[in-house]
This record gives structure tokens, C-alpha cells and sequence, in this order.
């Protein structure tokens, strides 16, 4: 995660928006290896929900959700991350369990603090010559593959449906874009004194390794080049985000004009910063992520 800094100690910031929305997007936490449930079953394991719920920072989540795939392990990472921080939260829930704590006091009809949203999954056949080579990469370099190879050979296989470095790209795109487009209306509600409103919505949204990787490759592909890119892909080991890791976006409404998107990404090694994009992020560049010319 990654938090505003006060520019001198003990003072805080000058708020440069009048409402904002944070979208903090992360890879899965540290799944179980049990070959007797499906996929989508396949959870946390106790150290993997310990280390989500040891990333939350908020102990009021009135204005939060958590997002995951139809892949339970996203959902508990997200969902610990958004509500670790409160009382109740052991960090030894099951998803089940954490959405009933989480959704006692929310009305009927509301919904569950917790979703799915399968703009944050992956699909693969394996058993496609396409997918036999995306599984080969994920036992060695699969975030190069996908940048370097995957939208040429699922072009050449005719694999219209596993998931590629643009298409994943598009999805998260396509998420953006979607608070982009709420952001002046949130804007609205807080002004609206009688409404009490908090001027910050937050949104935790999990997902795979890869997916998340493909739209911030793509966006530094798009904003510095190629080169730059690539140093992006080696500094993840060519592999891909470490458990939990992702980076977050924020949609800021000002006193004048469009809302303003910026993405914050930092990697760390041994104290050292060894990579960051910290970007605003110009609309026409997500405009042509979620619709790619051909």
C-alpha cells in the first residue's frame, strides 16, 4: 500500500482534491497447495491470511469494498487487507466467515462488503498448446513470456479466449475507467452536506500473477517506452509480483476541470528503492488500453 506523506513531520498535507477514490490493487496472498479442491476453491493459507490482515491500515471501512476473481484465494486477500484492522478480525476467518462478520450490520439489500468482479480473473486451457507454453513460463519467467510472447502465439493458435499481456491490460484498463467515470458523481454526493459523506472511497481489489503485472507493464510501456519496460519485467524476476504486492491508483476531483488519475508503484530490495513509477496518468492512454486498435 502506499500512504500520503505530510511534507513536514507532524504537519499534515494541504489536500489537493475536494474527494478522491483509491483503488489498491494486489496479487494474491500465499495459497494452499490441496490438489482435491478446484481452483476457484483453493484458499489462503493461515500464513497467507496473517500477512493480508497485517497489511491493513483503516479501522473504518464504511466507504470501502473489497473486490476479488471467482477465485476465493483473491477475495480473502483483498477482504483481510480492507478489515484487518478492526476488532473483530482474527485473521483465522474463513472467506465465509469474514463476510458474515463483515456484513452483520449492512442492510438487506446492500450487498456483501466482499464481491467478485471477474474483470481481476485469468483463463487458460492448459491443455491448449497456447496454455502448455503459459505453463512452462509460469515455472520460470511467466511475466516476460506474457509481455514478450503471449498476444503473438494466441494470435498464431487462434486462442481467442486464455488471457494475454493486452487483454489482461484492457481488463484493469476497463476498472479505471469505470471509478473515472463515478468520481464526479462521488464528488457530488460529498458536497452534499446533508448526504455526510467522507470525501475518500476505497475500493482493495485482488487478483492473480500476471494480470495486474500486464496493465502497469503496459502503462509504463505506453509513458516511458519499451526500454523502461523491460527494466520493470527484470525487476520482478520476470516472474511477477511477490504475495500481496500491486500498487495503487488515485482518482482525485478537484475544484476545476476533470478528475486527475495517478498510479503509485514502488519496489523495494534490502532498504533500497530499485524501481517506482509515481505518474499521473493521462485519460487517453487508459482510453487506449480498454479499446486497443487492431
Amino acid at each position: 500500500m502506499f500512504k500520503e506523506q505530510p511534507i513536514f513531520e507532524n504537519e499534515e498535507r494541504v489536500k489537493d482534491y475536494t474527494s478522491k477514490i483509491e483503488l489498491v490493487f494486489m496479487r494474491h496472498d500465499e495459497k494452499e497447495k490441496d490438489k482435491t479442491k478446484s481452483d476457484e476453491e483453493v484458499r489462503l493459507t493461515p500464513s497467507g491470511k496473517m500477512r493480508a490482515q497485517n497489511k491493513a491500515e483503516q479501522d473504518d471501512i464504511s466507504q470501502s469494498m473489497a473486490f476479488g476473481s471467482p477465485r476465493k484465494r483473491t477475495q480473502e486477500t483483498s477482504g483481510l487487507v480492507m478489515s484487518g484492522k478492526l476488532e473483530e478480525i482474527t485473521g483465522k476467518e474463513t472467506l465465509e466467515e469474514l463476510k458474515e462478520k463483515l456484513d452483520k450490520d449492512l442492510p438487506l439489500k446492500s450487498g456483501s462488503k466482499i464481491r467478485v468482479d471477474d474483470r481481476l480473473n485469468f483463463e487458460t486451457d492448459f491443455n491448449s498448446d497456447y496454455g502448455k507454453k503459459a505453463l512452462d513460463a509460469v515455472n520460470g519467467k511467466y511475466l516476460k513470456f506474457l509481455v514478450e510472447d503471449s498476444d503473438r502465439l494466441a494470435k498464431e493458435e487462434n486462442d481467442d479466449k486464455s488471457s494475454t499481456y493486452s487483454k489482461q491490460a484492457q481488463a484493469i484498463a476497463s476498472i479505471v475507467e469505470k471509478y473515472y467515470d463515478i468520481a464526479p458523481r462521488f464528488n457530488e454526493l460529498v458536497q452534499d452536506k446533508d448526504k455526510k459523506y467522507k470525501d475518500t472511497m476505497k475500493r482493495f481489489l485482488g487478483s492473480h500473477q500476471g494480470v495486474l503485472e500486464s496493465f502497469l507493464a503496459k502503462i509504463i510501456e505506453k509513458t516511458k517506452g519499451v526500454e523502461e519496460r523491460d527494466k520493470f519485467v527484470e525487476v520482478l524476476n520476470n516472474q511477477g509480483f511477490d504475495y500481496a504486492e500491486g500498487f495503487e491508483i488515485d482518482i482525485k476531483n478537484k475544484e476545476l476541470g476533470e478528475p486527475t488519475v495517478h498510479l503509485s508503484y514502488k519496489k523495494e530490495k534490502e532498504g533500497e528503492t530499485i524501481f517506482e513509477f509515481d505518474e499521473d496518468l493521462p485519460k487517453e492512454i487508459l482510453d487506449s488500453l480498454v479499446l486497443p486498435k487492431d
